[in-house]
């Protein structure tokens, strides 16, 4: 019964939305039932448009919803390195997050699943330059990238099979994912790096 409360909150109004249209699409049918099949007149259009249009309203409600309350993003993992000042090359795991939706998107987390512990491991430093990740908040057509190094995932999990999915998860909790092979994949490449 829990997910469907969640699902309530999350959707209240355009729960509150598409029952009202129900309500209207039920009365507008028997209003075009009452008044070109109980009656001998002549076919009555107003009643039909109405319920075409309510039909029609309650399709976009549901394409607006799933349009509007979700962001499209999509995120890249690719290997890198760079040259540091004082430590010399540095190989890292580059990743991208770009807004393909038309609204703007707000990045709570970035994290991977660490699966025999059944937890996550969530990364807030850039790996090359050690700064805090900054509060996402990308635009559409905007993109986001940073970087993990060794140093960010040192001393947690040496097996790429222990490491899940790659999350990246908006404030309102829509997760977007980097299947695990692709992750184990980057993080095997990364061990191997000498520097």
């Amino acid at each position: 019964m829990e997910p469907y409360k969640k699902f309530v909150e999350d959707n209240f109004r355009f729960l509150l939305a598409a029952f009202a249209n129900v309500i209207a699409l039920i009365a507008s049918i028997w209003w075009v039932i009452d008044s070109n099949f109980n009656s001998t007149g002549s076919i009555e259009i107003e009643p039909i448009v109405t319920t075409m249009a309510l039909i029609v309203t309650l399709l976009s409600l549901n394409f607006v919803n799933n349009k509007l309350s979700k962001p499209l993003l999509k995120v890249h993992m690719t290997m890198v390195m760079c040259q540091h000042p004082l430590k010399g090359w540095i190989h890292g795991i580059s990743v991208t997050v770009e807004n393909h939706s038309i609204i703007k998107a707000f990045i709570k987390n970035f994290q991977v699943q660490l699966l025999e512990e059944k937890k996550v491991m969530q990364f807030m430093y850039e790996g090359f330059t050690g700064e805090i990740l900054p509060k996402v908040i990308l635009e559409p057509g905007q993109a986001f990238s940073f970087n993990i190094s060794k140093e960010n995932i040192s001393g947690v999990l040496e097996n790429p099979e222990a490491y899940g999915d790659f999350v990246v998860t908006t404030d309102v909790g829509h997760q977007f994912r980097v299947p695990a092979k692709v992750f184990r994949k980057h993080f095997a490449t990364l061990q191997k790096c000498k520097a």
